[in-house]
C-alpha cells in the first residue's frame, strides 16, 4: 500500500504552531509567590526592664518592628501594638509604652510599616519578677495578615535596703544619732539563706560601737590620725529570708565628728555570695561586740522608703567651712626672680566635698582667678594654671584706669568627685615672676593685682567668711642694683625677696598636716615657662625667693 507523503510546507507549519504554543505557555506560567501577605519581623523579641527597687536606671530598652512585603499589600496596612498584658507593671504616670498610643490605653495602631518599640521606664516594685507580652498584629483592610509577640521581663532584685531616716539637720558636732535600718526580700520566687547588708559612712561620721558579725574597712589613703575614718561596715545576717519578707535593724548610734558639715550615709543589701569553701569572707577587719540582729517588720514600722530608692541619710551639721585665698607681696629689686605662692585653703571647721563644677565626668574644676600687677613678667606657670587671652581695650572709653597685668585661671587637682576637702586641706599654685619695674603698691606708684575664689558652683552656701575670698597682689620693688653688683649679690637679693601673707595659708596647711592630694587631669599649657611679653630673662635666679613662714609638708 502506498502511504501519502505530507508536504514539507505542512510539516513546517505544524512545527511553527507547536513552537508558538509552547512560547505562549511559558509566558503565561511565570512563577508567582505562593504567599504575598505582609509578615512581621522583630529584631529583639525579649526586653528586660528594671524596677524602682534596683535604684539605678540602666537606660531604655528597645526593639525595631518592621512589616516585610508591605509594599505589596492590596489595601490599607495597619500595625497594632497591644500591651494590655502589662497593665499594672508601670507607674500610672508612664506614657508611650507602645507606638501610636494617643489615648494611653496601652493599645496603639500605626499606619507605617516600620516602628520602634521603646520601653523607657522602670517597673513598679510590685511587678518585680513578673513577665508580660506585647502582641503585634499586621492587618490589611482590617483583616489579620501576620502576628508576633515581644516578651517583657521585669528583673527580680532580691534583697533591697529600704528603711533608713531621710536625714538630720542642725546637728551639733560631737553629738550622736540613732540609726534605724532595714531591708526586704522583693523576690517573688527566691528565698535566701543569708544576706549581707552594708553601711557606708563619709568622713566625719562613724559608728560608736562594733558588731561581731560585721567587717570594718578603713580608708588608708591618708594615714593622719585626724583623718582616719570608717568607709564601710559589712554585716552577714543568717536567715532564712523567704520571698516577700521585710526585716528591721538597729544599726546603733553614729557619732558626728568635729569636721562634719554636710554628708550622706549610704546603704546596701544583697544575697551572700556562694563560696565552695564556706561562708563568704567579708572585706575588712572583723568587728568586736555583740552581733547585729534583725526582727520581722511590723505594720507600725517607720522610715520605710520604698518610693525613694536607693535610700540615703543626709546629716547637716551646724558647722561651716571657710575658704580663703592669701595676700601676696612681690618684694625685691628690679631684675630679681621671686616666688609667688598662692593658696586656696579650707580653714574649717567643716569638711566639704571637693566639687566645684557641675560636670559629672570632669576630673578638675577652676577654683581661683588671679591678675598679676603690671611691672612684672611671669617666667614660670605652675601645673594647673593657664594664662587667659588679654581682654580687648576700648580706646574710646573715657576711663583711664590701667588694666592689670596677665590674667590666669587655676584648677583644683583631684581624681574623682567623692574626695572631701577637710579643714587644712589646700591647693597650692606656685608662680615665679621677674620684677621689671620699681614701685610700691601702697603709695600708688605701682598697680595692684588680685587673687579671688572663682568657681562654677558657688561656695557661699557653706562659706562662713566671704571677706577672705578675695585678696591683693602688691609690689614692693626697689631700683635695680648698681652696675658693680655681682651675680652672687643678685642671687642673694633674690633669696631674700619674700612673699608677704603667704605664711598664713602655708602655716595652716602645715599645722593640719593634711595636704590634699593633687592629682587629676591638667589643663593644656601647664607647667610651662610663660614668657608673657617676651624679654630678657637673664635676671632669673636659680634660687627663687622663699616664702615667709614654714613650707607645707608634702
Amino acid at each position: 500500500m502506498i502511504h501519502p507523503r505530507h508536504s514539507v510546507r505542512v510539516r513546517r507549519a505544524a512545527l511553527a504552531c507547536l513552537s508558538g504554543g509552547l512560547f505562549l505557555v511559558g509566558a503565561s506560567s511565570t512563577p508567582v509567590a505562593a504567599d504575598t501577605r505582609p509578615s512581621i519581623r522583630v529584631d529583639n523579641d525579649t526586653l528586660t526592664v528594671q524596677t524602682l527597687l534596683d535604684g539605678r536606671f540602666s537606660g531604655p530598652k528597645e526593639t525595631f518592628v518592621s512589616v516585610d512585603g508591605a509594599e505589596n499589600a492590596r489595601g490599607k496596612l495597619t500595625v497594632t501594638f497591644d500591651a494590655s498584658d502589662l497593665e499594672g507593671f508601670f507607674p500610672e504616670s508612664t506614657t508611650g509604652l507602645v507606638p501610636c498610643d494617643a489615648d494611653g490605653d496601652l493599645i496603639g495602631e500605626c499606619d507605617h510599616p516600620h516602628q520602634r518599640l521603646v520601653l523607657d521606664a522602670t517597673a513598679k516594685a510590685t511587678a518585680a519578677g513578673r513577665s508580660g507580652r506585647i502582641r503585634i498584629t499586621a492587618k490589611v483592610d482590617g483583616k489579620v495578615q501576620d502576628a508576633a509577640e515581644v516578651t517583657v521581663r521585669v528583673t527580680d532584685p532580691g534583697p533591697v535596703f529600704d528603711r533608713a531616716p531621710t536625714g538630720f539637720t542642725d546637728v551639733e558636732p560631737g553629738s550622736r544619732l540613732d540609726l534605724p535600718g532595714g531591708f526586704s526580700n522583693y523576690s517573688r520566687y527566691h528565698g535566701y539563706r543569708s544576706v549581707v547588708v552594708g553601711v557606708y559612712f563619709p568622713d566625719g561620721l562613724s559608728p560608736v560601737g562594733e558588731f561581731g558579725n560585721c567587717a570594718y574597712e578603713e580608708d588608708e589613703a591618708d594615714p593622719s590620725p585626724a583623718n582616719r575614718r570608717v568607709v564601710s561596715m559589712s554585716c552577714r545576717l543568717t536567715g532564712p529570708f523567704p520571698p516577700g519578707g521585710s526585716y528591721d535593724l538597729d544599726l546603733g548610734p553614729v557619732e558626728v565628728g568635729h569636721q562634719a558639715l554636710s554628708q550622706s550615709i549610704h546603704y546596701s543589701a544583697r544575697p551572700e555570695r556562694a563560696d565552695g569553701e564556706g561562708p563568704e569572707r567579708l572585706q575588712g577587719r572583723p568587728g568586736k561586740g555583740r552581733p547585729l540582729t534583725f526582727t520581722e517588720r511590723g505594720d507600725d514600722a517607720t522610715h520605710v522608703r520604698i518610693g525613694s530608692l536607693p535610700v540615703t541619710t543626709s546629716v547637716r551639721t551646724t558647722n561651716q567651712a571657710d575658704f580663703s585665698v592669701n595676700h601676696v607681696t612681690l618684694k625685691g629689686k628690679v631684675g630679681d626672680v621671686v616666688d609667688a605662692d598662692f593658696f586656696f585653703v579650707n580653714n574649717g571647721p567643716g569638711a566639704v566635698g571637693a566639687v566645684f563644677d557641675s560636670e559629672s565626668d570632669n576630673e578638675t574644676a577652676q577654683v581661683i582667678e588671679l591678675a598679676m600687677p603690671q611691672g612684672i613678667t611671669v617666667v614660670k606657670t605652675p601645673e594647673g594654671c593657664r594664662k587667659e587671652p588679654a581682654p580687648q581695650v576700648n580706646k574710646k572709653a573715657k576711663a583711664k584706669k590701667k588694666a592689670n597685668g596677665p590674667l590666669y585661671r587655676c584648677w583644683q587637682r583631684r581624681m574623682d568627685k567623692s574626695v572631701l576637702m577637710p579643714p587644712g586641706h589646700f591647693e597650692h599654685f606656685p608662680f615665679s615672676v621677674r620684677l621689671d619695674k620699681p614701685g610700691r603698691s601702697d603709695n600708688n606708684t605701682a598697680d595692684w593685682g588680685y587673687v579671688l575664689i572663682k568657681t562654677e558652683l558657688t561656695v557661699d552656701e557653706f562659706d562662713e567668711d566671704k571677706d577672705n575670698n578675695r585678696s591683693t597682689i602688691s609690689l614692693d620693688v626697689k631700683g635695680a642694683p648698681g652696675a658693680s653688683a655681682t651675680s652672687a649679690e643678685q642671687d642673694t637679693a633674690s633669696r631674700r625677696a619674700a612673699i608677704g601673707g603667704a605664711a598664713s595659708g602655708v602655716a595652716l596647711a602645715c599645722a593640719a598636716h593634711l595636704p590634699w592630694r593633687r592629682r587629676g587631669i591638667r589643663p593644656s599649657a601647664i607647667g610651662t615657662v610663660d614668657t608673657g611679653d617676651t624679654g630678657d630673662t637673664s635676671g632669673t635666679s636659680e634660687d627663687a625667693a622663699v616664702s615667709e613662714g614654714p613650707e607645707p609638708t608634702r
